[in-house]
């Protein structure tokens, strides 16, 4: 089957980027196979405003046989701006299509998938048609203020760029099974998200305001305690400066230094070890520094994009990574900060900003280990298979490997930091981790850490030869493929990433395609009144009213099953539940057998 000769490209212009706050659609230009393009004011007189309306309406009302489906690039966007624009949801009730996820699948690894770089690649399509608008917006204006005889022109570019690229993506995609089922997901996925930023999540603003101030106190204090030590006021931020008070100053080794520039490294690895190897007061200063003037700028970003109820809208990107993973921005909410970092002694507690809705609480559903489990897939390690079955200790064995009788008499915290180390152990060698790594991670001589390494690999050559044999795919094809039938390129001079594409590929399939199953099952048996509200890496964060807390246990179990429901995984996938009544830092678990 190839694309119809009815589809019809349809791109949105805007008054700005943020569509849950104050910004508003006032065009779209639309193209039809033929080539034949329309450009379509919804300000300016109220004839045409009447006109334009009445055929955007029409557009996204779904009627069988007659319907138009409608070809966007970003998709989530130009529905989004719709269906502000019409007062009323539209996702659900038209047949659409995606570009830019089009371009996603068959080339992962491209530059760029921006509208005006692909067709300029395909096609030559000039990409300096904005510079001609652009004066009009310089100072503080928008689109809307473009002369229409210029604007008309620039939309006119935008709508036939994406009808161009559905011609040409879209039959590649359908010659594929596995394309046109992972393209069919991402556009149902398109529909789940946007319920889930349309919901939006509540910040505790006066909580987080308070922290705001304490971090900016904190810092202060921080430089006040370097200056003392200095003799002088230092900007960590400024590269020679620290590099002064570090290694002039504190007199501390250089550790590493940068291939080209051969400036020393100060990153956190670097300050970490140095903390470990030569402890000194600055160090820790410089740590704190850090953080919390990070954590400040990433609080208040969060102040920034609440509405006047102090609900945040993200934008959640739904392919936002290069191995298909999912992201947010405005803000970003992939890296709230959870307590107790191990390259960070000094994190912020942002999980305390978020609160549940007045009336609900939030349940966050999280897969447990599910990294691990799906190395053990790939590598066929069928003892530790067996062992995450039996609901067994699955980093045990290798610490029965790398300590031996020293892991089997350790007790408390000695028997937990050992086997902290080796459960780091068995992620680093599958990710191409070597004997004088492993050594180092262990804290062992080299001889003995490559003696033990060499055990470790006659007892699990699966998860040893992981990464050689997914290095040796990239060399061979550039991608490697996941159980969906996804291909994620990547480069052939970085093969020894190809586990970790790999398997971060994976998880995101799994995650994907359970929002968007859990989302039809919560629409079905709580008839919306329980809501995904957002991804967080391998998490789900879910509202759940408290007057139907009694069904808790009953719903949750069938989300849990849902989410766990890939039969073509060998080792089974789980999902721990948690309740927060308070603030996401709260969270306890929730037992959803009872």
């Amino acid at each position: 089957m190839v694309a119809m000769a009815k589809d019809i490209s349809y791109d949105t212009e805007t008054t700005g980027l943020y569509l849950h706050g104050p910004h508003e659609m006032f065009s779209y230009s639309t193209c039809g196979w033929d080539g034949e393009i329309d450009i379509c004011r919804l300000d300016g007189s109220k004839k045409r405003q009447v006109a334009n309306n009445s055929k955007l309406d029409e557009m996204f009302t779904w009627k069988p046989q007659f319907s138009s489906p409608v070809v966007m690039h970003n998709s989530k966007f130009d529905l989004t701006a719709t269906e502000k624009h019409l007062g009323r949801h539209v996702a659900e009730d038209v047949e659409f299509h995606d570009t830019y996820m089009q371009s996603h699948i068959l080339q992962s690894n491209h530059p760029s998938h921006r509208l005006k770089d692909l067709a300029w690649e395909l096609a030559g399509i000039p990409k300096d048609d904005e510079s001609a608008v652009k004066s009009f917006v310089a100072e503080g204006g928008n689109y809307s203020n473009v002369p229409e005889q210029l604007m008309d022109e620039y939309q006119r570019w935008d709508a036939e760029r994406t009808m161009l690229l559905h011609r040409f993506l879209y039959p590649k995609i359908q010659a594929s099974a596995a394309f046109s089922e992972i393209y069919q997901m991402e556009l149902d996925l398109v529909k789940t998200t946007m319920r889930m930023e349309e919901r939006g999540l509540m910040l505790n603003v006066p909580r987080t305001e308070k922290m705001i101030y304490k971090l900016e106190q904190d810092v202060e204090g921080v430089l006040d305690k370097i200056e003392e030590f200095a003799g002088e006021r230092v900007n960590p931020n400024k590269t020679s400066q620290l590099a002064w008070l570090l290694f002039d100053k504190a007199k501390l080794p250089i550790l590493e230094r940068t291939a080209k520039s051969k400036q020393p490294k100060m990153d956190k690895n670097v300050i970490a070890q140095l903390r470990e190897s030569n402890p000194h007061a600055v160090l820790d200063n410089i740590l704190q520094f850090r953080s919390w003037s990070r954590g400040s700028t990433m609080l208040q970003s969060y102040l920034d994009y609440a509405d006047g109820e102090g609900i945040i809208h993200p934008d959640i990107r739904t392919c936002g990574a290069k191995t298909s993973r999912q992201s947010s921005s405005r803000p970003n909410l992939q890296n709230v900060q959870k307590e107790g970092v191990l390259l960070n002694p000094y994190p912020i507690p942002a999980r305390q900003c978020f609160r549940p809705r007045p009336g609900y609480v939030n349940f966050h559903l999280d897969y447990s280990g599910i990294e691990l489990r799906l190395l053990v897939d790939y590598a066929g390690e069928d003892k530790l298979r067996k062992i995450i079955i039996n609901g067994g200790d699955p980093h045990e064995p290798a610490s029965l490997v790398f300590f031996r009788d020293r892991f089997k008499n350790a007790r408390g915290d000695l028997r937990a930091t050992l086997r902290g180390a080796s459960k780091n152990m068995n992620f680093a060698i599958p990710y191409g981790a070597a004997a004088y790594k492993v050594a180092l991670g262990l804290g062992m001589p080299f001889e003995m850490g490559k003696e033990r390494f060499e055990d470790y690999r006659a007892q699990f050559p699966g998860l040893c030869g992981l990464n050689p044999r997914m290095a040796a795919l990239v060399r061979e094809q550039g991608y490697v493929e996941t159980k969906f039938g996804r291909w994620l390129w990547v480069p052939r001079n970085k093969s020894y990433m190809g586990t970790n594409y790999l398997i971060q590929g994976t998880a995101a399939g799994i995650l994907k395609r359970a929002q968007i199953k859990v989302h039809s099952y919560l629409q079905r048996a709580t008839s919306g009144e329980v809501r995904m509200l957002l991804p967080i890496h391998d998490e789900l964060v879910f509202e759940f009213p408290r007057k139907r807390l009694g069904e808790a246990g009953h719903i949750f179990r069938e989300v849990r099953r849902i989410m766990i429901d890939f039969p073509m995984f060998d080792v089974p996938l789980e999902v721990d539940v948690q309740v927060a009544t308070f603030d996401w830092s709260a969270k306890k678990m929730f037992n959803i057998l009872v």
